[in-house]
């Protein structure tokens, strides 16, 4: 018999818990490679399966943590299965303590499947289970929309990087945030690390993808002073894209939150200042065009063929030791090497 890691109690027959929720890689097919960056190495193969943790009680798993997962499934599907121009404003309808009850459970689950203790969430798990809202936890959540600012497009993005076609979903520990941004620090040789927001008495944040929904959660330390959580609110709303979510609302109006910087580096992220002259950079070096406008030639130029020969290329060269890979890449350039004879 072991502990349930939520209901810490001894049980028998732990269940498989899905760390990104198993109706989300339903939703979003694409994301056949399993990306884990809360280790110290980012961690990726391709499965189609997702990352599980085998720790959770079959009550737990299924009756309650069920639950937020159907919530939360839910939600994205209703608001962010679709893609969003650079414009875009989306009012979001949301229920706060079941929206944070879900991305807290994500959260846990993914520290654990990682090896990284945290004991915040020792008092928190009754809420997580049973919105017990006695002792709500120190949580900031910010929300935004993921616009694609690529200008070939994301799927299209593994010529440049084989693993930035792969993360429509993903968990991301310790995200940088900067104040001036990647182009300012490059134009002026200013070190990266001299221009990350310290953000302080934080035990860890998360950026957190899934489809076209941006979080940025905050787990703050059990004993600061709610002023100081204000403060940064306030401060982070100002300067940066990302909307407050709160328990006294039911709905936010979210807009873009992603540049043709951070689409391909998930750990950061960037001020409104920074944004804008990410997305001037952009424009000079498309010559006057929209990343929505390159998108369109390519789509038009590049065939399904020639995506899913450079898929298997990547592949082939990023899992080197994955069997089905290798068996689907023979198969295919056979194939074709005998219909050119």
């Amino acid at each position: 018999m072991k502990k349930c890691m939520y209901c810490l109690e001894e049980r028998s027959g732990l269940t498989r818990e899905h760390i990104i929720p198993a109706g989300l890689l339903e939703m979003f097919p694409e994301q056949d490679v399993t990306f884990n960056a809360t280790t110290d190495k980012n961690i990726w193969y391709k499965d189609n399966k997702g990352l599980v943790i085998k720790d959770v009680c079959p009550r737990c798993n299924n009756d309650i943590l069920g639950a937020l997962d159907g919530y939360g499934v839910g939600l994205i599907r209703e608001y962010f299965a679709n893609r969003y121009k650079d414009d875009a404003r989306l009012n979001v309808q949301y229920d706060y303590h079941l929206l944070q009850r879900w991305l807290l459970k994500i959260i846990y689950n993914t520290l654990r499947s990682s090896n990284v203790k945290s004991d915040w969430f020792n008092e928190v798990l009754q809420y997580i289970l049973y919105n017990n809202q006695d002792n709500l936890p120190p949580v900031s959540i910010f929300g935004g929309i993921h616009v694609d600012m690529t200008a070939f497009g994301e799927e299209k993005a593994l010529l440049l990087s084989p693993i930035s076609s792969y993360k429509p979903l993903y968990v991301y520990l310790q995200p940088k945030i900067l104040q001036n941004g990647v182009a300012f620090l490059m134009r002026r040789k200013i070190p990266f690390d001299k221009d990350i927001l310290k953000v302080r008495r934080t035990e860890c944040m998360f950026t957190i993808r899934f489809g076209s929904a941006m979080f940025l959660v905050v787990l703050w330390n059990k004993d600061i002073f709610p002023y100081k959580i204000e403060e940064f609110n306030n401060f982070f709303e100002k300067h940066y894209p990302y909307k407050l979510l709160t328990a006294d609302r039911t709905e936010v109006v979210l807009q873009r939150v992603t540049d043709s910087i951070n689409c391909f580096q998930p750990g950061i992220i960037q001020s409104n200042k920074a944004m804008q002259e990410a997305d001037e950079d952009i424009r000079q070096v498309l010559g006057g065009r929209t990343v929505f406008e390159t998108q369109a030639e390519w789509d038009k130029n590049w065939s399904d063929e020639k995506q899913r020969e450079g898929r298997l290329l990547i592949d082939k060269l990023t899992f080197p030791n994955n069997k089905s890979i290798e068996r689907e890449y023979n198969e295919y350039f056979s194939a074709k090497k005998e219909n050119n004879l």
